[in-house]
């Protein structure tokens, strides 16, 4: 076995309020005490052939990562494979010793006769049956407490292994992504009979090497390169509902063959590779190597030209596509494939003014009500065009313009909502719009107490600290972060906005960061928001506020220098904005708490409890 290199950030370490310690783990119910002592993270998985060449029987393996600087034994630990939604398990429990030194891997291998192969370190047999070729769940637990669990994902072809990104640190939070994970390139067993790496250190993902043409039936996996990476991962194509067509330019001053332009929002993190734009009857794919994404609530424009000295100074279009808006009236298209992602009828062009949705009304199914689109009002570029190209739209008042839209698979929605702002058609609404209804509602205004400071990043290694640092934010009852503002104790300050609602449910944690670039931040999971100031890396007096319409929500002090690359986590059974004020609530996130690129902390997820 071969270990995991990894740096070890030195220097004193950082306190909080004057101290560092505090409780250690309690025994959780239904918790094996032979493996009680391990924590969610402390075992990762980073490899799985679940598609061998021929019969899976005797072939399956599953390897394991023992990331932090302690042996594990996964004695009392059950390794499980199910479907996706949890049914038909199958479990295998180890009842002896299994050792795993630190920074070790260990390959667990579906063996159920005769000597091991040279590649399998322990033998489950028969336990989990066959692991599922294209999906399914596969996971190691101690009781009922989950150490680390992943969703199968389908090779290119049979015989190749699926391996966690080797330019990323193992982390149990990190390998939840699919994206991060690629196929093995290793030929292993006699005369090569897969591509895999059981055993040892993974490659990254974009060494890859020359494509492999996939069997017929095995689908092909279409990758783009996130700009300022070098991996490529697969494209993140969207599905109906999630791509929306928000605004639309058919007539401009000038030449409409240079200026006319559509915009679109998405409702999730989506890639716009692959996708057409155009009519009901032509359309232009959108083409590139680099990953053409937007994030959710971000408005991207596609134009006829990105030129802004030809195109009437738009923003930067995202892509470009060369079907004629036709000024008299007619239909714009999204799609991906053969499947209709959004599509909008306009009536006769206004020249030089946009039809746009209003703001209340931008998903996918109620842009197909008449009611939902106006003429825009506001100026862009250098032509004296009207419209917001890249920006949220205006909330349109009155019953709407002439323009409509067409029903996306037939359903009409209906169009009306709340009235959530002021009548003036240029003031913006404080409503947002769900990300699981698609409705516009009234956001959830944190309570005091509602919202706690659990963890906080201020001098990351692996990035620069412009786009690495984060703060997390623990939510006690369900509530939308839209308008909190995230201030620091020298008045800088960034009230978080969007358009969709920025939900967060009773217990789940929320990670706002200076980038939400996933090949910027260092590796981070979801990004909910960004904030633009710096953390403080020295030692004095610093501050983190979370507040809303003026009303503080929680608020953290220290005074000690950052650690590098080690971010400072509040202790979980102190998880409550009074507790979390309690001398030596905070710690140093611990060194098996790894992330991303390496620095420690545990972003997104539970914290470790804090060590004498």
């Amino acid at each position: 076995m071969r270990e995991w290199g990894r740096r070890v950030g030195g220097g004193v370490m950082l306190a909080l309020l004057g101290a560092w310690g505090c409780g250690g783990p309690s025994l959780d119910e239904g918790v094996d005490a032979a493996c009680a002592g391990l924590l969610p993270g402390d075992l990762v998985i980073t490899e799985y052939l679940n598609d061998p060449e021929g019969t899976d029987t005797g072939q399956e393996y599953v390897e394991l990562h023992n990331p932090t600087r302690a042996r594990v034994d996964l004695n009392g630990l059950t390794l499980y494979a199910a479907r996706s939604d949890g049914s038909q398990e199958r479990a295998h429990v180890f009842t002896q010793a299994v050792p795993l030194a630190p920074g070790s891997y260990l390959v667990l291998g579906d063996v159920r006769e005769g000597a091991l192969p040279a590649h399998v370190d322990h033998a489950y047999g028969e336990a989990l049956g066959a692991l599922g070729n294209s999906g399914g769940l596969l996971g190691v637990r101690c009781g009922e407490r989950v150490v680390d669990e992943v969703h199968l994902t389908a090779p290119a072809k049979s015989g190749v292994a699926r391996a966690y990104d080797g330019r990323l640190v193992p982390d149990s939070a990190g390998n939840d992504d699919p994206a991060r994970w690629c196929d093995g390139t290793t030929g292993v067993g006699d005369a090569g009979t897969f591509r895999g790496s059981p055993g040892t250190a993974n490659a990254p993902c974009d060494s890859a090497g020359p494509p492999v043409t996939p069997a017929a039936d095995a689908g092909v996996v279409e990758t783009c390169v996130p700009v300022g990476a070098q991996a490529a991962r697969p494209v993140a194509r969207p599905r109906p509902g999630e791509l929306v067509i928000t605004e639309v330019m058919a007539n401009p001053r000038g030449d409409d063959t240079l200026g006319e332009w559509v915009e679109v929002m998405a409702t999730v993190p989506v890639d716009l590779n692959g996708v057409t734009v155009g009519s009901d009857s032509a359309g232009t794919r959108v083409e590139g190597a680099r990953c053409i994404s937007l994030s959710a609530g971000e408005h991207g424009v596609l134009a006829r030209r990105t030129e802004a000295v030809l195109n009437g100074g738009l923003p930067q279009p995202v892509a470009t596509f060369g079907v004629d808006l036709r000024n008299a009236g007619g239909v714009v298209m999204v799609r991906a494939g053969d499947v209709l992602i959004d599509a909008a009828v306009y009536g006769p062009a206004e020249e030089g003014v946009a039809s746009q949705v209003s703001a209340l009304l931008a998903d996918a199914s109620r842009n197909d009500s008449q009611e939902a689109w106006c003429r825009a009002t506001d100026t862009y570029g250098t032509r004296g065009n009207l419209g917001t190209p890249g920006r949220a739209n205006r909330a349109c008042t009155g019953g709407g313009g002439s323009d409509g839209g067409v029903p996306d698979g037939g359903v009409m929605a209906d169009a009306g909502v709340p009235d959530a702002g002021a009548g003036d058609a240029g003031t913006s609404t404080p409503g947002c719009i769900d990300r699981s209804t698609g409705r516009a509602r009234t956001p959830r205004v944190p309570d005091a107490g509602s919202l706690v400071l659990t963890e906080f990043m201020a001098d990351p290694v692996a990035v620069a600290d412009a786009t690495g640092e984060w703060v997390e934010v623990l939510a006690l009852a369900d509530v939308d972060l839209n308008g909190v503002s995230l201030s620091s104790g020298s008045g800088s300050s960034t009230v978080l906005a969007s358009t969709l609602c920025l939900s967060l449910r009773a217990g789940s944690r929320a990670v706002i960061a200076r980038s939400a670039d996933v090949s910027a931040n260092g590796g981070l999971p979801v990004v909910l928001g960004t904030f633009s100031f710096n953390l403080a890396n020295s030692a004095g007096s610093h501050m983190l506020r979370l507040s809303v319409d003026g009303r503080l929500l929680d608020a953290v002090t220290w005074t000690a220098a950052a650690v590098p690359g080690v971010a400072s986590q509040l202790d979980p059974s102190r998880s409550d904005p009074a507790r979390n004020d309690l001398a030596g609530s905070f710690c140093p996130a611990p060194t098996g708490a790894r992330y991303g690129l390496g620095d420690r902390g545990t972003p997104g997820v539970e914290n470790r409890p804090c060590a004498l």
